[in-house]
């Protein structure tokens, strides 16, 4: 019995290491150019040439997160995400897709963004059979908002499927926001989102 014991015991403690071993080698790999899905979602992309796609930690109030940058962004690129919200669960996808073309749609939009960002433009965003919105905006400078936001322009997409919400905003200086919107909109149309 203690032989037994003895062994379970070495044979956890080996387990551990070996855990301990592959999560960190996991967290050293580098960020991918190749396309990344989240199993449990089923939210993926597929960066455009130059960008990469690694997991986000942390991820804040979405189920799922990807950081989706070029080499040199350190507070500019994308962040795609995937919010599950079982109250979409039922509509179909043409049901979420009229609504979205709808001025409630846009009117809601607008009230929940504009709290705390400055809408340049909100215009329909038809991707993968989803029509969703994309939203151009900047930062308003409320107290306690770091100085560095009043330089950064946002291009944000939402998109609702049965699963819930996919939501991605990309970041850029608004010196060199009109050249990268391209970019951006390479970077949303590489999104899958879950079905």
């Amino acid at each position: 019995m203690l032989l037994s014991w003895n062994f379970r015991d070495q044979h956890r403690q080996f387990t551990a290491k070996i855990a301990s071993v592959l999560t960190i080698l996991t967290a050293s790999i580098p960020a991918s150019a190749e396309p990344l899905k989240d199993p449990a979602t089923g939210l993926a992309v597929n960066p455009p040439p130059g960008y990469v796609a690694k997991p986000k930690a942390g991820s804040g109030h979405y189920t799922v997160e990807f950081e989706v940058k070029k080499p040199d962004d350190k507070d500019t690129g994308c962040r795609v995400g995937f919010l599950h919200n079982q109250a979409n669960a039922v509509f179909t996808q043409q049901e979420l897709n009229a609504h979205a073309a709808t001025p409630e749609w846009a009117n809601e939009i607008r009230r929940v963004f504009s709290q705390v960002l400055e809408i340049i433009s909100l215009e329909p965003f038809e991707h993968a059979g989803v029509l969703g919105s994309v939203i151009v905006v900047d930062r308003k400078m409320l107290p306690g908002t770091p100085p560095r936001a009043a330089e950064i322009r946002s291009w944000m997409i939402a998109l609702e499927t049965p699963k819930g919400r996919t939501g991605m905003d990309c970041n850029a200086e608004k010196t060199s926001f009109y050249a990268r919107r391209s970019e951006f909109e390479a970077v949303a149309r590489g999104i899958t989102p879950p079905r």
